[in-house]
């Protein structure tokens, strides 16, 4: 066995994860898991390979790919079930009461981690034909995804900085930290978890470093991870710690070093989600012949949950009555239960859901074989950022209708309403619901609730899903991952709940 290799199946067997694993950025360049022994970590081309791999690792997983994106709407009350379909149904279904499903990165996130780490600590000096400026191009972009997969884990087993316990409790572990290279058996030793505090302060340090980086060396291509990302990552923290005048200068930095700007035609706005979206600051780059989102197109990829195939998650009707008349998202990102229906079926239970009988066509496998690129990060949600954080770092719900009207003027939404500005609780309702017609189908819905301390509302409008103290609001680990790690802490009430 191949040493690259081998190093994963160690750190697998401490993790509890699968294995996936290359990518059309690099397809001249040898995947990490086949890098021989001999020159593993010491050739330029086995640490571009590594650094494929990376962002490889992330487009075959399915955590970080469909359920990352679709999951937290499914979850939460943006999105639900066509009938006759079931894909994502135990989320829409999930509650405070009994199951225990949830969105869960663990494994696919800890692949990733691999080769972040090994790209930011495993690198030998004495590398022929890799300079110093490569190295440090690759370490900064290694330091923003270890950050993102961080981001990712702490909001799916812990609670925020602000918000760190249930019903009063003050339990704030968070996940398990590992932030080193696993070369070696004895580097995979089992690690317990990191408090909430700890797994903050190492995204802030990851992101502070990877930002220095790429200022003097990153990409420009947004296939890769550019100083934009790290400012629009750098944001996503700051917001969910609560960091209000920290959030508002790393969003406003990630809207100038992207260089994009909001599109404002209806046209463009339905054409946004084909070919290069001109909003995305990080847009992982898919070949449909070559390379399958999370093992397959057809089974497991956006296309196929959302908008072909079986058209398995549509959007709810608060979804749809949140958006006002004339707004260019209405038409633009939603259409009929199959748009250029590859398969040959009929959708049909979409009226059932939705009074416009529509699916969301985001991801529609406009590359053909049910295949997208796959947008993690665009510009509109910097401006909903920088709203939401200037409003509270001021106190005063004024001071973020700037930003929250440059993003309602481009989509043709009219103005900010008077009854958003009465108040901050006012205004952050506001954000919510602009959040929701933004941002559908991309992966934050959930998690917006979860930050703000919100109840999840049900998928039907009516009542509560999950109650925003209930332990259910965290993810279990479960009792096969407390079986392989000794030091693995369940959260609290998975015990009493049976898993």
């Amino acid at each position: 066995m191949n040493k690259a290799k081998y190093i994963k199946y160690v750190f697998v067997a401490f993790l509890v994860t699968g294995m996936w694993g290359c990518t059309s950025m690099l397809e001249e360049t040898e995947p990490a898991t086949s890098v021989s022994s001999e020159v593993a970590l010491n050739s330029a081309d086995a640490i571009n390979a590594i650094r494929a791999s990376m962002y490889s690792t992330i487009r075959a997983s399915f955590d970080l790919t469909t359920e990352n994106l679709i999951g937290p709407d499914a979850l939460a009350d943006g999105m639900v079930n066509r009938p006759g379909s079931t894909r994502f149904q135990v989320l829409n279904a999930a509650n405070g009461v009994s199951g225990t499903v949830h969105i869960g990165s663990f494994g696919g996130s800890y692949d990733v981690l691999l080769d972040a780490n090994i790209l930011i600590d495993g690198i030998p000096d004495d590398v022929p034909e890799f300079d110093q400026a490569t190295r440090d191009q690759y370490r900064g972009e290694a330091l923003a995804i270890r950050a993102w997969i961080m981001h990712g884990l702490s909001r799916e087993f812990g609670y925020e900085p602000a918000n760190t316990g249930i019903s009063g409790s003050t339990f704030d572990l968070s996940a398990i930290n590992r932030n080193f290279p696993t070369l070696d058996l004895t580097d995979a030793e089992p690690l317990a978890r990191s408090t909430v505090t700890e797994i903050y302060n190492q995204m802030l340090t990851d992101l502070a470093e990877a930002k220095t980086l790429l200022a003097a060396n990153g990409s420009s291509e947004n296939k890769f991870i550019t100083e934009a990302f790290v400012d629009g990552m750098l944001a996503r923290v700051h917001l969910y710690a609560g960091n209000w005048s920290d959030a508002s200068t790393a969003a406003q930095n990630a809207i100038d070093n992207s260089g994009l700007s909001l599109v404002s035609t209806a046209a463009g706005i339905a054409s946004m989600f084909r070919g290069a979206n001109p909003e995305a600051i990080w847009e992982l780059d898919v070949n449909p012949n070559t390379e399958a989102i999370a093992g397959s197109n057809i089974n497991n990829g956006l296309a196929a949950y959302t908008s072909d195939q079986w058209v398995a998650q549509i959007p709810t009707q608060k979804v749809i009555d949140a958006y006002t008349a004339g707004d260019y998202r209405v038409a633009g990102w939603h259409g009929d239960c199959i748009e250029e229906q590859s398969v040959g079926a009929t959708a049909n239970g979409c009226s059932t859901v939705n009074s416009l009988g529509v699916s969301i066509t985001k991801w529609n496998g406009w590359k053909g074989n049910l295949a997208d690129d796959i947008t993690y990060m665009r510009v509109a949600e910097m401006y909903l950022i920088k709203a939401e954080a200037d409003a509270k770092a001021a106190n005063n719900p004024n001071a973020g209708v700037a930003a929250l009207q440059a993003l309602k003027t481009a989509r043709n939404a009219g103005t900010v309403p008077a009854g958003a500005l009465v108040s901050i609780t006012a205004f952050e309702d506001e954000i919510l619901l602009e959040r929701m017609r933004e941002l559908t189908a991309e992966g934050h819905r959930f998690w917006d609730l979860k930050r703000l301390g919100r109840d999840i509302p049900s998928v039907s409008g009516v009542g509560i899903k999950i109650r925003r103290d209930s332990f259910r609001i965290l993810a279990p680990f479960g009792v096969n991952a407390q079986n392989v790690n000794p030091l693995l802490v369940e959260n609290p009430g998975y015990e009493v709940a049976g898993n």
